[in-house]
């Protein structure tokens, strides 16, 4: 039988060429990207394969969505250099230096991948620095942070063609930081200035027990004013889809805030607050109602757990308020009287 001919390649297509020798992965693809000055095309090297349907399927897969290879070879430190020169050296938007600092920290602490090639990592390269439990949980949501913006940027210029950081989580949970529980007098000077700006939101934090990306992140529906309740949670199985009722001392507040055309309880000229303009927020805040001790957003959780402490609180509600693990196997199902009496121990302080 005479010998089947290869089907030819449309012109400005690419070519699919096997290389002489004893190769692991012989079949080298080229793209056709450009051309000289004499008009003739030429060519880059798409990549090379073990099998020659390999070769052709990569070729097919370029000329449908056609990338810049360039980008492709582009390592993580590469794609963070220009995202950061985009976000914070060309844009219009002014952001903080404590923000940029942030960032900065954010991405040393990724040095595992930092000559990596883009689109060869995967959730499992990410997932591993997220694992690296001495790293504080603050200093891992700003890693995750940072993640997502570099990606959505990869996606919008066809770096990569996936995703990946929306499969990674922290697994560490956050109450393991160092905490410092706002003193009694501490509570006295916000509550003298609970009508400066911010100064109620520090308050709700603190009768409240939230972290503090569970709030800022917490849909406004989630919040019912009628029955008097928050419903969210985020880091692990106990603490999500949690209910903390919403104590009568801040209820006010709360109602205050919750505005109809809001998205989340925590807003400033119509947009939603972020985890590292909150910071912001929350110094200022600090520094309005006279407290000059230094203190975190983490540290409204520490005084929620020390309130409910000091008072004698059920121990079990103290941790499904806090969202921690207990024996309870009913532990996610909340009927009327598990909200009922979570009530009566949080009115307790």
């Amino acid at each position: 039988m005479a010998k089947k001919k290869s089907f030819r390649l449309p012109p400005g297509y690419g070519s699919v060429t096997k290389l002489s020798g004893n190769r692991r992965r012989p079949y080298m693809v080229k793209v056709n990207t450009k051309r000289d000055d004499r008009g003739y095309p030429k060519f880059d090297i798409l990549g090379y394969y073990e099998k020659r349907a390999d070769a052709l399927q990569a070729l097919a897969d370029y000329n449908k969505n056609p990338y810049d290879l360039k980008a492709s070879k582009a390592t993580f430190q590469d794609v963070y250099e220009m995202w950061f020169k985009r976000k914070y050296e060309t844009s219009k938007k002014k952001y903080s230096q404590s923000s940029i600092n942030c960032t900065v920290g954010a991405f040393k602490k990724c040095v595992a991948l930092h000559d990596k090639i883009f689109t060869d990592i995967r959730t499992i390269h990410l997932q591993a620095v997220l694992d690296d439990f001495t790293l504080s949980h603050a200093y891992m949501e700003h890693i995750k942070n940072l993640f997502n913006q570099m990606y959505k940027y990869a996606l919008e210029y066809d770096i990569i063609q996936k995703d990946y950081s929306q499969f990674v989580k922290i697994n560490k949970e956050d109450d393991d930081e160092h905490g410092v529980p706002f003193s009694k007098e501490d509570l006295k000077k916000l509550w003298q200035h609970k009508d400066k700006p911010f100064v109620d939101t520090v308050l709700i934090y603190i009768y409240s027990g939230w972290r503090i990306s569970e709030l800022l992140n917490m849909p406004l529906e989630n919040i019912d004013m009628e029955q008097k309740t928050f419903q969210g949670g985020v880091k692990t199985r106990a603490s999500k889809n949690r209910i903390v009722p919403i104590h009568s001392k801040v209820y006010d507040m709360v109602k205050a805030r919750h505005q109809e055309g809001q998205k989340t309880l925590f807003y400033h000229e119509g947009k939603k607050v972020t985890v590292n303009k909150y910071y912001e927020f929350f110094r200022s805040a600090l520094q309005s109602a006279g407290i000059t001790e230094p203190h975190t957003p983490h540290d409204c959780r520490h005084t929620f757990a020390t309130l409910l402490n000091n008072a004698n609180a059920n121990p079990v509600a103290v941790k499904r308020l806090l969202g921690h693990s207990t024996n309870d196997i009913t532990e996610r199902i909340y009927t009327h009287k598990d909200i009922d009496e979570l009530r009566t121990e949080i009115e307790k302080i």
